[in-house]
């Protein structure tokens, strides 16, 4: 299951806010730096996308500023052209969580769910 999780950090560093991007370039790496654009790409989940075999849940928040919905929605993309099992739930009124009541009964069932169906005893 992955929430709000960037998965190719280089387009990660190019969609967060201006503001962020010093932060982030001093944590994660500067893509204009060759090597540190070489750790991005190793690190990037995109990378390994070849070695996934298991199903995926992937809950996202439309008004996530940190990993933005088009992060979540390029993985599902990029798995199914590759006839992986994923599955997309975006709460179109969340951002970097899921903080609304009914977003949470929701959310939470979803992942119950997707346990159930996918974990063997």
């Amino acid at each position: 299951c992955d929430m709000f999780g960037p998965y190719d950090l280089l387009t990660f560093l190019d969609r967060i806010p201006e503001t962020w991007k010093p932060y982030f370039k001093i944590a994660l790496g500067d893509p204009s730096k060759p090597e540190e654009k070489d750790f991005l790409i190793q690190r990037s989940p995109k990378t390994h996308l070849h070695n996934m075999s298991a199903p995926m849940l992937v809950i996202q928040g439309r008004n996530d500023p940190r990993v933005v919905a088009a992060e979540s929605e390029d993985l599902v993309r990029e798995l199914q052209a590759k006839g992986k099992p994923i599955s997309l739930h975006i709460f179109e009124d969340e951002g970097h969580d899921v903080l609304k009541y009914e977003n949470r009964v929701t959310c939470y069932n979803a992942i119950t769910d997707f346990f159930a169906k996918h974990l063997n005893p």
